[in-house]
């Protein structure tokens, strides 16, 4: 083997941290990896796989998914016909029965599987690169929090959505509950009109 041929294990490794680096900054690559054929992400309970699909993928019936205790398999419609993409044992078995699989057209198949154990996986597939765990986050799981800190969670989920979608949060919510009391009481400006939450915003915010 010549001097060039040699490999750095030193840039071997910092290279492998870097790469886990960039999984860990994507949701559907944390604590996981990207594939040739699919994304993986996962907690110490379960661990969700996106494989990847031509965009001529639309419908349900053109894709088949099997899941057994130990066990994957993924065909999609290719000419007419089901080729197989994925079949390959798991490294650690699953609830095959908990375990779901869903279809966003054009894009990937979202397999959901529950783990049987709580363990942190290395890879998805038995022959598949495995990832270094000391560079993952094994963070504590819902079920690990307490209820005052799984509420502040929910509700920082629930607020997340509600900007998304243009709607008030929970603390927006609140105000308006208490405006829409006070709207028709004696004394209001507003009594007799119906009840306007535009108006109630452009005052909290005034506040």
């Amino acid at each position: 083997m010549s001097s060039n041929e040699v490999q750095n294990p030193v840039n071997e490794e910092s290279n492998e941290v870097l790469e886990q680096k960039y999984f860990q900054s994507r949701p559907e690559t944390y604590n996981g990896a990207e594939r040739d054929l699919y994304l993986w992400t996962q907690t110490i309970n379960d661990i969700d796989v996106r494989v990847k699909i031509p965009k001529t993928i639309k419908k349900g019936k053109e894709v088949k998914v099997n899941l057994t205790k130990q066990h994957i398999k993924v065909d999609i419609i290719e000419s007419n016909t089901f080729k197989t993409i994925i079949d390959s044992d798991l490294p650690w078995a699953i609830r095959a029965e908990d375990s779901t699989w869903s279809l966003v057209p054009g894009e990937y198949i979202l397999i959901s599987m529950e783990k049987a154990l709580e363990r942190w996986w290395e890879n998805v597939l038995v022959d598949e690169k495995k990832i270094n765990l000391k560079n993952i986050q094994p963070e504590k799981s819902m079920e690990d929090l307490g209820q005052e800190e799984q509420m502040k969670i929910h509700q920082m989920m629930y607020d997340q959505r509600q900007k998304a979608m243009g709607l008030p949060t929970s603390e927006e919510q609140k105000y308006q509950d208490i405006m829409k009391q006070a709207w028709n009481v004696e004394g209001s400006p507003f009594k007799g009109q119906p009840f306007d939450p535009s108006i109630v915003e452009s005052m909290r915010k005034a506040e």
